[in-house]
């Protein structure tokens, strides 16, 4: 099914410490013990669909084949439900090192109540003796680690988060085989898994817009900037800034500049801070340069402060 459904399915092989194949690193002893535990694991071979819905045992010499016409409709019951995720998955290798970056986006209103992104590591299509079946067989993604439990905070639609985060390619496996897993999952009840994506590291893009330089260093990921100009050092570059510090002074609330390119603090400022305070509405630039008292509020104190500002500059 892994073959016939590549883009719309997506597995994790955890191993029993109790069934692994004798000579195999497969075990995550404690990993294996949490995910098991979520679902309530007794019965072995036990699959898990989306968190929610599960099978358990199999059949003789390892010989899945027969299970086909069971998994089947619990797919089709599965791959066609909505959810409000999408997930990107990024990065690049460094010898041994992968970095990786995780961008999880909303297209819809959600509750992030008890909502976690899981971000796993596995090898695909290892060669492996089992001595239960008596016969090799292909172990298709197994666990190789499970590098992170994040919790994800947004819930509206429009908003992104992101995580980003290393880890480190063992001798033992076989890299061109290895994939990153990221999964939005509930960890209420019941563990609904409501969004998975998956990348072969070996098709990460370490310079996403193409300017010579890598992700890792490129102050702006997404935009072609091979100059990397940061005229305000704040390590956003010039071509993907939007809040240019140079420009977005302390009371420059609508960020005016004049005939040379300086920033202009006026009473038009005064008019735009006193137009949030009644009506809250702003641009992302703003916020910062409206707390002109540096009470960490914006109020009528504020519009005060710029007001007395604006008279003793006259």
């Amino acid at each position: 099914m892994l073959d016939e459904f590549p883009e719309t399915l997506v597995s994790i092989e955890w191993h029993s410490p109790s069934f692994t194949p004798g000579g195999s690193d497969f075990a995550l002893s404690s990993e294996y013990s949490q995910r098991s535990g979520m679902y309530g694991v007794g019965g072995i071979p036990h699959t898990q669909w989306n968190g929610v819905e599960s099978t358990v045992g199999g059949y003789p010499n390892g010989d899945w084949s027969p299970m086909y016409n069971s998994f089947i409709p619990m797919y089709n019951g599965m791959v066609g439900d909505d959810t409000p995720y999408e997930i990107e998955i990024n990065g690049m290798i460094n010898d041994t090192e992968v970095s990786y970056d995780i961008f999880v986006t909303m297209d819809a209103d959600m509750s992030s109540i008890n909502q976690k992104v899981d971000i796993f590591v596995v090898e695909d299509n290892i060669w492996s003796y089992w001595s239960g079946a008596s016969s090799y067989h292909n172990a298709r993604n197994v666990a190789r680690n499970w590098v992170v439990t994040e919790t994800l905070s947004i819930s509206l639609s429009g908003e992104t988060e992101s995580f980003s985060g290393t880890f480190d390619l063992s001798d033992a496996w076989v890299s061109d085989n290895v994939i990153i897993i990221a999964i939005v999952q509930n960890y209420g009840n019941p563990k609904q898994i409501y969004q998975v994506s998956q990348i072969n590291i070996n098709d990460m893009n370490p310079d996403i817009d193409d300017d010579g330089i890598l992700n890792g260093e490129d102050n702006c990921v997404d935009v072609y900037n091979p100059d990397q100009v940061d005229v305000d050092s704040d390590q956003i570059g010039n071509m993907c800034d939007p809040c240019n510090d140079l420009v977005y002074v302390l009371g420059n609330t609508n960020g005016d500049l004049n005939q040379n390119g300086d920033p202009v603090i006026n009473v038009f400022d005064l008019f735009t801070l006193i137009d949030f305070t009644i009506q809250g509405s702003l641009n992302e630039c703003s916020e910062n340069v409206m707390n002109i008292n540096s009470d960490n509020h914006i109020n009528i104190l504020d519009v005060i402060e710029l007001m007395k500002n604006l008279l003793n500059s006259d």
